[in-house]
């Protein structure tokens, strides 16, 4: 099923990675969705954790509106808050950094474009 899938997802190349030779904040994004409808959570972690707050933060916000829709409630604590906003893009250039020091500094590249 899995071939199914990658067969529909095309495969651009990252201008960052090619111009810098690092990860841009964003790569592994893929390989961290794939991953994660295989249920394998730790290597969709690895690969880039931005996808993983992504489908937390859509849970959160999809049972606040279930909770709206129904009328069991305001749903007041499941609305969106700029936190998450903030959070996600600490989670996204926080791992794209500590990542790319990884590369750069210790050669460690765990989604194997480089070494």
């Amino acid at each position: 099923m899995m071939q199914k899938i990658l067969k529909f997802i095309p495969a651009f190349p990252c201008v960052f990675k090619l111009v810098t030779n690092l990860y841009c904040p964003a790569c592994g994004g893929t390989r961290a969705a794939l991953a994660f409808l295989r249920l394998d959570f730790l290597t969709s972690l690895k690969c880039n954790p931005t996808f993983a707050y992504l489908v937390l933060i859509a849970g959160w916000l999809g049972i606040g509106a279930l909770v709206r829709k129904t009328g069991k409630g305001t749903g007041e604590i499941f609305r969106f808050r700029m936190w998450m906003l903030y959070v996600g893009l600490a989670v996204f250039f926080g791992f794209g950094i500590l990542r790319d020091i990884r590369l750069y500094f210790y050669h460690y590249d765990y989604l194997g474009d480089f070494y």
